[in-house]
């Protein structure tokens, strides 16, 4: 078992409010991911878990029991950090071994311990070498282990990738996503990189400034985003946004260009900002196009190119286009537009009813 669950979780610290009213329910054997901007408590709220720091408000339960007052170590808990803060003078065995020791395990329990997790990790031939003598995704998985031999309620981590190089940080996640798999543990994992997130979550959770701006699966986050905030943060590149003004189905952008979003359910007329992935837009094949735009720069991925273009009213516009089309810097190109591939928010920045 290893629910977790958060409620009316405040923290400040003097004067400076961190985190402003957290509510959440993170059910047994998921894995939870917070993302957000830097300052936006995500750590914060790992730490308050953890047991690292207390709240200033507000309740952690685990299991159905107020943790609240409780000490880190009692809480059942084991955190990954992003430094991987592995001893340095002690084997790859030593370091898994020594949190069992402390608390006085049989010796023979915590080899047995220390084998099992070295062989889900792969890393049986490390066991007598120290941590300088591992590269990076090594020291990482022997993190891993030390928090796997302790056999907790949950696991927690706090970017646990972000000081590997891209490649490595890819083959990572996967294994990560593999080990969960594996364990059914739950596990909340704190990151900044959304295509972590996006790839590994069961559920996202998206803060901003100390609030949580929406927690969905990470598809849903993608399709159907509750805001502008998190419209802009999930997906990448990030969404074209254009003030528009809505009228009998119609939406004309800031400078002109009008878009027919008949068959819709339509919100009030009225001021709206509509939002399109750079990757459903579509380079026209007719006369008209819903979008004219000339290009700025280019940048071809080989199995995609990325469309840098502005249109004729002057706001900025990203494409993302399958295969290899050719196009030059300077061309004037039309873009179609499906419109249930359309988000649009009111003036609030809420995303409006239908779509």
């Amino acid at each position: 078992m290893g629910q977790i669950s958060l409620k009316g979780i405040k923290k400040s610290f003097g004067a400076v409010d961190v985190l402003k009213g957290i509510d959440l329910e993170v059910g047994d054997g998921e894995l939870v991911v917070f993302v957000g901007p830097s300052g936006c408590g995500k750590s914060t709220l790992l730490r308050m878990i953890a047991g690292l720091d207390q709240p200033t408000a507000g309740t952690i339960a685990i299991n159905g029991t107020d943790v609240t007052p409780r000490s880190a170590a009692d809480r059942g808990l084991a955190m990954v950090f992003q430094s991987y803060a592995l001893y340095p003078h002690m084997s790859v065995r030593q370091n898994m071994a020594f949190g069992l020791q402390n608390t006085r395990m049989a010796r023979a329990e915590i080899d047995a311990r220390i084998a099992d997790a070295a062989r889900l990790l792969e890393i049986e031939p490390l066991l007598e070498r120290r941590p300088g003598q591992l590269s990076g995704g090594q020291r990482q998985r022997v993190a891993i282990g030390r928090a796997i031999v302790r056999r907790p309620t949950a696991f927690l981590l706090d970017e646990p990738l972000s000081n590997l190089d891209a490649e490595l940080r890819v083959s990572m996640r996967a294994e990560l996503s593999a080990l969960h798999a594996r364990l059914g543990a739950t596990m909340v994992h704190v990151t900044h990189d959304q295509v972590e997130a996006m790839t590994m979550a069961d559920r996202i959770v998206v803060l901003r400034a100390g609030r949580i701006e929406q927690v969905d699966t990470p598809l849903n986050l993608y399709n159907r985003p509750a805001n502008l905030f998190v419209a802009g943060f999930i997906g990448a590149p990030g969404m074209n946004m254009f003030g528009a003004t809505m009228a009998r189905g119609v939406a004309r952008l800031e400078g002109g260009p009008e878009i027919d979003l008949g068959g819709l359910p339509l919100p009030p007329s009225g001021a709206v900002t509509l939002g399109i992935r750079p990757q459903h837009l579509l380079l026209s094949e007719g006369v008209e196009a819903d979008l004219t735009a000339k290009v700025d720069l280019i940048e071809a991925l080989g199995s995609e190119t990325v469309v840098h273009a502005t249109l004729n009213e002057g706001a900025k516009l990203l494409a993302v286009l399958p295969g290899q089309p050719a196009l030059a810097r300077g061309d004037v190109v039309g873009f179609d537009v499906d419109p249930a591939m359309v988000h649009a928010f009111g003036a609030d920045g809420v995303r409006l009813a239908g779509f």
